[in-house]
C-alpha cells in the first residue's frame, strides 16, 4: 500500500525515531505546522530523549545498529557543494497500526544519511539528493523515501543551504549490510542544463 496515504502522521513519529536525541546527530523534521505541533507536543519525552540504542514511538520499536558521525564524503558539483557527514542503520519493529504503510512487513531496516547541500551562486539551481538510489551489498536497490526524508532537495534560489536526513528502507537486516552505494543525479540550472556530472556514486561502509 502506498505510504503517502499516511502523510505526516507517519513522518512525525519517524522523526522522533531516527533523531538519536542529539541536536547535532541524524535528525528528521517535518514542515507542516498544525499536525507537527500536535504530534511533537504529545511526545515530549521522545523529543527530548537522550541518545539511546532503543527508541520507542507510535511506529514501533527502533533499535539502532550502527552510526558513524564522521563520514567524509564531499563533492563540488559545479556551483553546488555537497556532503554526506553522518550515516545510521537501525531495525524498526513496526507497530501493528502502521503495518499497511510498510506493505505488511513486520520489520524494516532504516538507513539514514545526513546530507548538506549549498548553492554557491545567485542563479537558481535544481538538485535532488533526496531522490537518491541506494544499492546494498545484499542485492537490494531502493529509492529514498521522500515522505520520510527531510527537504534537502528541489530548487535552490540563490545562495541557499539545506541540511537534513535522507531515509531508505531495506529488507536486509543491519548486520547483513556492509557497503552501501548511493547514486545521485547531478544538479541543473533554470534552463535544465547540466552544470556538473550527470550522475554521482558514493560507497559508504556500514559495518559495525
Amino acid at each position: 500500500m502506498n505510504m503517502k496515504r499516511f502523510g505526516l502522521l507517519v513522518a512525525v513519529p519517524l522523526a522522533l525515531l531516527v533523531g538519536c536525541g542529539e541536536a547535532d546527530e541524524l535528525k528528521t523534521t517535518a514542515t507542516d505546522t498544525e499536525e507537527v505541533t500536535e504530534a511533537v507536543a504529545s511526545s515530549p519525552e521522545e523529543a527530548t530523549a537522550e541518545d539511546t540504542d532503543v527508541q520507542q514511538s507510535e511506529l514501533g520499536t527502533n533499535k539502532i545498529y550502527m552510526k558513524n558521525k564522521e563520514v567524509t564524503i564531499t563533492e563540488t558539483m559545479g556551483p553546488i557543494q555537497f556532503a554526506i557527514d553522518k550515516v545510521q542503520t537501525s531495525r524498526l519493529t513496526v507497530a501493528e497500526a502502521y503495518s499497511d504503510s510498510f506493505d505488511g512487513q513486520e520489520e524494516v531496516t532504516v538507513v539514514a544519511m545526513n546530507m548538506i547541500v549549498e548553492n554557491t551562486v545567485d542563479e537558481t539551481m535544481s538538485f535532488h539528493p533526496n531522490q537518491a538510489t541506494l544499492v546494498t551489498n545484499t542485492g537490494e536497490q531502493v529509492s529514498s523515501d521522500l515522505w520520510f526524508s527531510d527537504d534537502v532537495g528541489g530548487e535552490f534560489m540563490g545562495k541557499v543551504k539545506k541540511e537534513g536526513n535522507v531515509l531508505f528502507f531495506v529488507k536486509a537486516k543491519p548486520e547483513e549490510l556492509t557497503d552501501l552505494k548511493v547514486v545521485i543525479d547531478g544538479p541543473f540550472n533554470e534552463n535544465f542544463d547540466k552544470v556538473a556530472e550527470e550522475r554521482y556514486e558514493y560507497t559508504i561502509n556500514v559495518t559495525k
